[in-house]
């Protein structure tokens, strides 16, 4: 309290806390929590400027979007930039009414969010259910009147909050352990009795919430009831796509919103931090995704942002495109040579393929890149990071940390041979490549996946030497054994993934020159040959399955020996501190071999997938883990957390202060 000027009688400011237990971690959380809020604020208000500037969308539906565009701004504005303060300038202190004020906002948004998505789900029961009647039932007049009558809800029911928290004693303990002022959290500070705030903040979760919901379900079941009486398949199939992005909306919301109310009031023996990320998820996530759920599943919107976009992406182009992917792209048609000439090739031209993105998807490509660019940002922040701080101190000069510098090196290799080009596709259609680049974007692709494959087995070994045999840890894996066996992995990678180009470059393609793709996948290219690919389809299999199956059975081997000792141990602290030390690898691997499996056996044996899923799914393949891993390893290793403090932007004469406030919370917790 001293360090923020405060006596424990000051009655006029609360610390907020960050997350507790995680504080050496803040500035690795910091960055998605920074890339999303940026994700967020640019899809809603493009959103709302898009609708704005066009009189077709000025339609009940748009304008809903646009309420809903608004409570997505306000509620992530409401904590983030107190959040990126707290993570990045350890600036935690907030005036009581201020924290009050926090908590009405927040809430009334919140509340407000849910009263749009149940008028949104009025909305899609009138257009399916009453479509003739559709303009005379929602006048953009009666729109402005059920916003109005919401936010008035909101705020009758919300209000209550901040005034019956005002009313409670706070003593000593002024220190919030959360992100932003959640009246729970403030609650649990307080020394005076907080049954009625309890049992206030409980009964609107499940009354206000609960009656939204059940409206919205009385609205789906009346459109399910209607659409089951609909013999046209063609006409269920459009009718159920016109709620597709309000049902993705509201899981998206629901979800995370009861989640974490009733993990916060009745999850007692979860770690704090589990509360606070939750909570924090449920005001990133929403607001990130809704914008481009819509701009993707809308098509009258992705057209209207076609026109604001910096893509020359015509109508008329589309026009030309959508119909050969609709088709069989791997058969030549009568819209070929149309497009050859677009991209100024001739049917005879060997030295160019066309990298088409995410076919059936064009119109959304704009929107598709903000995530595509954020994820390749924070992964080329977050592994940067980690190489600079690991090659800046000599103490984490060992094994463990040198891996995961290669695992590093490996993730950026990996996300920069694909995404560059991607965005360049997005954003300024450039689509053409080399095939002598289409094949050397291949190698290094699939070397560089083989290769993180490898690194993974090498760190399980690590694991198993330091756990099962630690005393000679040092002596087993030095520094010259850890870069043999990475030069090892990197020779593997390289001898079994180079037949991959040499047997495609092998190969004639005729007149179909366009991969339906985002880059040069082995497949996708082996598909659009007009001679025999059975050879290229084995080898494809046989490489993912026996090397990535030979280094699973090896990572499964390495966990089963040290399960095996670890079950040995008889001390519980013991036995957690060696479990603790697997969790980031255990994680990574989550992360990386499930989508890597899915991605391969949707390509080669999901024939009945939509084209543009496999894309998807391979994408975030190549995305997700080079985003997470660092952020992974800096948030679950103690001892890089620690040296990562050191390159903070928190004044070094503040630390001494910072530990004893974090050391005080952890008292008051343990107290209470």
């Amino acid at each position: 309290m001293a360090g923020f000027n405060l006596t424990p009688s000051d009655p006029s400011t609360f610390i907020l806390m960050g997350i507790p237990g995680l504080e050496a971690a803040h500035l690795w959380i910091s960055i998605p929590f920074a890339m999303f809020y940026i994700v967020g604020i640019l899809g809603n208000f493009l959103v709302l400027f898009v609708v704005g500037k066009e009189q077709t969308l000025h339609t009940p539906m748009y304008l809903l979007l646009c309420m809903l565009a608004l409570t997505d701004i306000a509620t992530s504005t409401s904590v983030v930039p107190k959040a990126l303060c707290i993570f990045w300038f350890n600036l935690k202190g907030i005036t009581v009414e201020g924290c009050l004020t926090q908590i009405f906002f927040l809430h009334t948004v919140a509340v407000m969010h849910s009263t749009i998505l149940v008028t949104m789900a009025f909305d899609r029961y009138i257009a399916i259910c009453n479509p003739l009647r559709y303009a005379t039932i929602l006048t953009k007049g009666r729109i402005a009147k059920l916003g109005f009558l919401g936010l008035i809800k909101a705020v009758l029911f919300i209000l209550p909050m901040p005034l019956l928290l005002n009313t409670l004693p706070f003593c000593s303990n002024h220190v919030i352990p959360h992100t932003h002022c959640e009246p729970i959290a403030v609650a649990k500070i307080s020394c005076g009795d907080i049954t009625v705030n309890r049992m206030y903040g409980l009964v609107i979760v499940f009354v206000i919430v609960g009656l939204d919901l059940m409206f919205i379900v009385l609205s789906y079941g009346l459109i399910i009831r209607a659409l089951l009486r609909i013999s046209s398949k063609k006409a269920y199939q459009k009718a159920i796509n016109t709620c597709t992005a309000h049902i993705c909306v509201m899981i998206t919301c629901y979800t995370s919103g009861f989640f974490s109310p009733l993990v916060h009031r009745f999850g007692q023996g979860i770690a704090p931090h589990v509360h606070v990320l939750l909570a924090d998820l449920y005001l990133l996530i929403p607001p990130m995704l809704n914008p481009i759920i819509y701009g993707v599943k809308t098509k009258e919107l992705r057209d209207k942002v076609g026109k604001y976009t910096c893509c020359p992406y015509s109508s008329s182009r589309t026009a030309i495109l959508l119909p050969i992917h609709l088709a069989r792209i791997s058969k030549p048609d009568r819209h070929l040579n149309h497009l050859m000439e677009v991209f100024n090739l001739t049917s005879s031209d060997p030295s160019t393929f066309i990298l088409m993105g995410i076919p059936a998807l064009e119109p959304a490509h704009v929107w598709i890149s903000i995530p595509f660019a954020m994820f390749y940002i924070i992964s080329l922040l977050g592994n940067f990071t980690l190489l600079f701080v690991v090659g800046k101190e000599q103490t984490l000069h060992k094994p463990m940390y040198l891996m995961l510098c290669v695992l590093a090196l490996v993730e950026i290799r990996t996300s920069t041979s694909i995404v560059p080009k991607a965005l360049c596709i997005f954003w300024f259609n450039l689509k053409g490549i080399t095939v002598s680049g289409c094949l050397t974007q291949m190698f290094f692709l699939h070397a560089g996946t083989m290769m993180h494959s490898a690194v993974l087995v090498t760190m399980a070994f690590d694991r198993y030497v330091a756990i099962c045999n630690p005393l000679r840890y040092t002596t087993i894996l030095t520094n010259a054994r850890i870069a043999k066996l990475g030069l090892v992995g990197l020779t593997i990678s390289v001898l079994f993934i180079l037949p991959m180009p040499l047997l495609l470059s092998r190969q004639p393609f005729c007149a179909n020159r366009i991969i339906p793709h985002t880059y040069c996948n082995h497949m996708a290219v082996a598909k659009m040959s007009c001679g025999d690919i059975t050879v290229n389809r084995i080898y494809g299999l046989v490489t993912a399955f026996v090397i990535m199956g030979l280094d699973l059975m090896l990572i499964a081997l390495s966990y089963s020996l040290i399960l095996r000792s670890v079950l040995r141990i008889s001390s519980k602290k013991a036995y957690q501190k060696a479990l603790n030390t697997c969790t980031a690898h255990l994680i990574v691997m989550l992360i990386s071999y499930p989508t890597g499996l899915l991605s391969t056996l949707t390509y080669r044996l999901g024939e009945g997938i939509a084209p543009h899923v496999h894309i998807i799914l391979a994408n975030f393949y190549l995305l997700i883990p080079p985003m997470l891993n660092p952020i992974v390893y800096g948030v679950k290793n103690k001892e890089l957390r620690d040296k990562m403090g050191k390159y903070s932007i928190r004044p070094p004469e503040d630390t001494a202060v910072y530990l004893n406030e974090v050391a005080f919370h952890k008292n008051q917790l343990q107290c209470a």
